[in-house]
């Protein structure tokens, strides 16, 4: 963003020298206040990412820009063909903000090129020729936000199912370690005895079930098993299977509610058609330590609730064991 606003700001400069360029000291010192404020966003660009806020201002301030220069060349052909950066401002705007903005940037790039249309025809009285670089325009304007809206919703769409179990409609591996660390940034209330827990749950004998009724009855069983650990399990808690029987869940709770809770998950599942249960261990850590967590952190707590599921399993299955970590 900032090489593209430097090269169209300079241009603008270049143009100041041009007899198609602002002809007048207004027109000028107009456009080169315009220049000055491009390159100094572009300043903001090269030295760090904006924040949402910084980033609508970009975009007004270019938009505003824009239509000053492009209203001040002499040449209102020119100033039309200038129009296009409209269209480049609007597939930004359509990447990274609303569509209330895109609208206004819509709406300000036809207004100030059915400004220039009227100019042009008004100067060289060939209407045809106006009528034509203005429809262009239009058309350049309304396409290239249109074509970068779908490119984004299709860019999401891939990005939320490649986060997601085709099976059971969990998250995967990946988009857990996301979710939990949202999870955790989200938390605003007081903090008490909270904990980060993270319960890892494998169903037993799971081969078995498979072996004796087939893979399609343990499909159903692995998705009625996601289902139990969603109903089961607060709203805002990150739940996710990982791979064949394993799941995980994150979530942010009471101390003393950690096995409680894990004895009510070992129970739902205990309770379904399939007769399976499960194995589950959970590893804790208070959250104070566990403020957005790095990726490290939350392998730690994976380890060793795993540590705690195979003591259950050991145990003989269908057993609950609590790690807190240190």
């Amino acid at each position: 963003m900032a090489v593209s606003t430097v090269t169209l700001s300079s241009i603008t400069l270049a143009m100041t020298w041009s007899p198609a360029g602002p002809h007048r000291i207004f027109g000028d010192a107009t456009a080169l206040a315009a220049v000055a404020v491009c390159m100094a966003l572009a300043l903001l660009w090269a030295c760090r990412w904006p924040t949402q806020r910084q980033s609508v201002c970009y975009a007004l301030s270019v938009l505003t820009c824009t239509a000053i220069v492009c209203l001040s060349y002499s040449d209102r052909l020119f100033g039309l063909l200038g129009c296009m950066s409209f269209a480049v401002l609007g597939g930004y705007i359509a990447f990274f903000h609303s569509a209330r903005l895109l609208v206004v940037n819509l709406a300000v790039a036809s207004a100030t090129a059915l400004t220039l249309s009227i100019m042009l025809a008004a100067t060289t009285g060939d209407l045809v020729r106006a009528v034509c670089a203005f429809l262009e325009i239009a058309v350049d304007l309304g396409s290239v936000p249109f074509a970068a809206n779908a490119l984004v919703q299709n860019l999401g769409v891939d990005v939320r199912h490649s986060d997601v179990d085709p099976l059971c409609g969990l998250l995967n591996r990946r988009a857990f370690y996301r979710a939990t660390r949202a999870l955790v940034a989200a938390h605003t209330g007081p903090l008490g005895d909270r904990c980060l827990a993270i319960t890892l749950v494998d169903l037993d004998h799971f081969k078995h079930l498979n072996d004796k009724h087939g893979h399609v009855v343990g499909d159903r069983a692995l998705i009625t098993i996601a289902d139990v650990l969603r109903d089961n399990t607060d709203q805002d808690a990150v739940v996710a299977r990982i791979g064949g029987e394993e799941f995980l869940i994150a979530d942010l709770i009471a101390h003393a509610r950690i096995r409680v809770q894990a004895e009510r998950l070992r129970s739902a599942i205990a309770s379904t058609v399939f007769g399976i249960t499960a194995s589950v261990g959970v590893a804790s850590i208070p959250l104070r330590q566990a403020s957005v967590p790095r990726r490290d952190v939350i392998d730690n707590l994976i380890k060793i609730a795993d540590a705690a599921m195979y003591d259950a399993k050991r145990a003989g299955g269908d057993q609950t064991r609590h790690h807190a970590a240190t």
